[in-house]
């Protein structure tokens, strides 16, 4: 058997490949490390390392690190400058996170993340123009791609009823691991705990509870102190992996919403909670009757949209950003229809956006006895 300290550079990068690979990050991470000691002039070595850096859980400025050497020894590295645009951007580094995915388009052109992360960022910052460049870019290179095409109409102006579930499950698998980091640190996001602060009060131990979108956990982890049990319901199989190992969670199910609850007997269930998942939802007229339905006589139904305003005389409209937004007395409407009584409408700051806060409601409806 060979000695460690017989190893070569080589040696040491194909164990970190092959552990890269399956997804071992730690045995990855320390094999890339002894590999690159030997021979530091590897620019896929440092992407790489950048890579796991970020799958660990370090800070972002410790995968930043990796990303610039992969470049510096790379310049047409494209997917280390749009990582490395990604690890700025979350490090609130906005400018240099612009220049970075520029870069990676320059590189690549038809880099599907690199279109969609400066197109994203652009549209946060308030350059409709460049976001709707870089989604028709995107679109161009990848036709019928269900993300470039929701992207693109709405930064077009057009609306839809819904972003397709393909687009959702690709947000959210790639965001998984970072998710929490950035929109609860960076973002300053608090939705989970106000809406669970809404129900709490009226939920019994070993009530049945559904949180629809439940992402990485947040609500049930809010939830934990009313010993509720806890059904979670996700797209996003990567999302519910984290959300799994936080223990919150009676249950968990991957699958869009409307099609969970349509499995769930009638009158079952003594709260539905809903954070941050009708930004992906326009229309929510299935959505308001399929919860309903299992709602139990004085079950809660709480959810946050982002604000549409009364005075348009909308209902709901999708974006600039790629999010959807309601207005309350589109959400008023829907409830009487469904016999659901309100119980409570406050205005929110829903997360941070660009140099401002995205506005929107947090509503308690309550079914009907």
């Amino acid at each position: 058997m060979q000695r460690n300290d017989e190893r070569s550079a080589a040696d040491w990068l194909a164990e970190a490949n092959a552990r890269y690979e399956a997804q071992a990050w730690n045995e990855a991470g320390v094999a890339l490390e002894k590999s690159l000691a030997l021979d530091p002039r590897q620019a896929n070595a440092w992407f790489r390392l950048g890579n796991v850096r970020e799958e660990q859980g370090q800070n972002d400025r410790a995968a930043a690190i990796c990303f610039e050497k992969a470049v510096a020894l790379d310049p047409l590295h494209a997917r280390a400058w749009n990582n490395l645009g990604g690890a700025q951007q979350r490090l609130g580094l906005g400018e240099q996170a612009v220049a970075s995915y520029r870069k990676a388009m320059q590189a690549d052109p038809g880099l599907a993340q690199a279109c969609l992360n400066l197109g994203r960022l652009a549209g946060t910052r308030g350059d409709h123009a460049l976001a709707a460049e870089c989604f028709k870019a995107g679109l161009d290179h990848h036709p019928g791609d269900p993300t470039f095409e929701h992207l693109a109409a709405a930064a077009a102006g057009r609306s839809t009823a819904r972003a397709p579930e393909g687009y959702v499950t690709h947000l959210f698998d790639s965001i998984a691991q970072q998710f929490d980091r950035h929109l609860v640190q960076g973002l300053e996001y608090h939705v989970p705990e106000a809406l669970a602060k809404l129900v709490m009060p009226g939920l019994k131990t070993k009530a049945r509870v559904i949180d629809l979108g439940c992402g990485t956990g947040l609500v049930g982890v809010a939830l934990a102190a009313a010993g509720a049990e806890i059904t979670g319901v996700d797209l996003s199989p990567r999302m519910l992996e984290v959300a799994a190992g936080r223990g919150a969670y009676a249950k968990l199910e991957q699958g869009d919403l409307v099609d969970v609850l349509t499995r769930v007997p009638a009158a079952s269930v003594n709260a539905v909670v809903a954070a941050d998942v009708f930004i992906y939802i326009g229309e929510l007229s299935a959505v308001f009757a399929a919860v309903a339905r299992v709602l139990a006589p004085r079950g809660l139904f709480a959810l946050s949209v982002e604000g549409l305003d009364d005075g348009t005389g909308g209902t709901y409209q999708l974006q600039p950003t790629g999010r959807y937004a309601q207005s309350p007395a589109y959400l008023r409407a829907l409830a009487a229809q469904f016999g659901l009584e309100e119980r409570s409408m406050a205005r929110t700051q829903i997360r941070c956006q660009g140099s401002g806060h995205a506005e929107g409601w947090l509503a308690l409806f309550a079914k009907t006895a």
